[in-house]
């Protein structure tokens, strides 16, 4: 190969690696690298006293940012998704209880600054069980959650999930399993998946 088409060869795939790198990555990263919470106006804050968006610990409790490692460490994300996608992109939002409270008016699509608190936004790698954006307002109880973790057909016998059966220890007083610290941490993490805090005005229309 001569040195002219060498160098174009190289040239070429390096600008076709460079400009996804710098549109898809760097460009957004430096956008949202210095976002803030952004105020409620005056006399519109939310229930519980919350006056910005997002709230730090609206939704957080228990254990649940030990939760958010076991539910990385587990590999929760190669089969669920946290991202309720536009309607032009998809039908999440026509999906009961994915894009959040419909009854209470709030559901909504996901937007970036609903990751800014969470040190790895876990998008999720494919969409095989259910986009887990909100699954903090469909189970809302720690049995039911430990049930689906512990037997996911005991709630669908359909259900392609695994049992997490290693996250439980027989329970030393006859039938039944006891949770680990780590099965507790994931369903309090579990529990708080609730990304649809009320909009600030100037957030939702993009202002």
């Amino acid at each position: 190969m001569k040195p002219n088409k060498f160098v174009n060869l190289i040239g070429g795939l390096a600008t076709a690696f460079a400009l996804p790198l710098i549109l898809l990555i760097i460009i957004p990263f430096v956008r949202q690298s210095d976002s803030v919470p952004i105020h409620y106006p005056e006399g519109q804050e939310i229930e519980g006293g919350v006056v910005a968006y997002p709230d730090a610990t609206l939704y957080r409790f228990g254990s649940s940012d030990f939760g958010a490692q076991v539910y990385a460490a587990e590999g929760c994300a190669y089969c669920h998704t946290q991202v309720i996608r536009p309607t032009y992109a998809g039908p999440d939002m026509w999906r009961p209880g994915w894009g959040g409270r419909e009854e209470d008016g709030l559901a909504r699509e996901t937007q970036p600054l609903d990751y800014s608190l969470e040190e790895i936004a876990p998008l999720g790698y494919q969409r095989i069980g259910q986009d887990l954006s909100n699954v903090g307002h469909r189970i809302t109880t720690r049995e039911l959650m430990h049930q689906h973790l512990l037997n996911p057909k005991d709630i669908d016998p359909d259900s392609g999930m695994p049992a997490y059966k290693h996250l439980y220890r027989k329970s030393p007083f006859g039938k039944g399993w006891d949770p680990t610290p780590k099965a507790e941490a994931l369903v309090d993490y579990l529990l708080s998946l609730k990304k649809d805090q009320p909009l600030p005005e100037v957030a939702s229309t993009g202002g």
